[in-house]
Formats: C-alpha cells, structure tokens, sequence
C-alpha cells in the first residue's frame, strides 16, 4: 500500500537516535492516522527526567531512528506485517484533516521534499 508522510509540526528532530516525532499516515485511500514515533533513548531520557515507573504514549511506535530512511522503512514494515491499524489511530480523511490545502484525493497531497527539511 502506498503512504505519504506529512509532519504536523516542522521535522525538527536535533538527534535521529534520541528524539520524538508526530506523524500523520496518508494511506492511498485517503485515510490519514496519526502516530508518534520515539526512539529507545528518548523513552530511556524521558523515563529518567520523570523518575516514573513507567511510559506510555497513545499511537506510539519505537523505531530504531527517525531519518527519513528509518521513518518510512519502520512505516512501510507495519504496514506489510498487518499491524498498521492497531498502532496509528484514524483522524480522517484528506478532505476532512487537510481542508484548508484544497487535497481531494492521495493524489492530490504534496510529496515531501525531504531535502527542504
């Protein structure tokens, strides 16, 4: 299944192995969900800053980095392992989640251009 990636804050990630990221999916069917992907250091650093005893994160995903490469590898391997729909939570479609940029259909949405990032 083809995917598109739109960051709803600006990609800003200072450390691609210790850092946090919101995501939003866009199948080619035009769902979008929305995910947040942390690395295992970032858990380790957020856990030893709160001294709880545990973490917890709604749609979360840890992945191994959050490059581009890394970002669209683990998206594509949850996709294709069958487990898309139990991490990422659906938020709607193009039309109801991007109303303002004019989007009807996957093709329609913007690719990224991850060099502007």
């Amino acid at each position: 299944m083809d995917f598109k990636i739109l960051f709803p804050a600006p990609y800003q990630v200072s450390d691609i192995y210790d850092d946090n990221l919101d995501i939003n999916i866009i199948l080619d069917d035009g769902s979008v969900y929305f995910g947040t992907l942390f690395t295992l250091a970032n858990i380790n650093k957020l856990m030893v800053g709160s001294r709880d005893r545990y973490f917890w994160s709604t749609d979360m995903l840890i992945v191994e980095d959050l490059s581009h490469e890394g970002i669209n590898s683990s998206i594509e391997a949850v996709l294709s392992d069958g487990y898309f729909e139990n991490v990422f939570s659906k938020i709607g479609t193009i039309k109801t989640v991007f109303p303002d940029f004019g989007w009807e259909n996957y093709s329609d949405v913007s690719k990224i251009d991850y060099e502007a990032f």
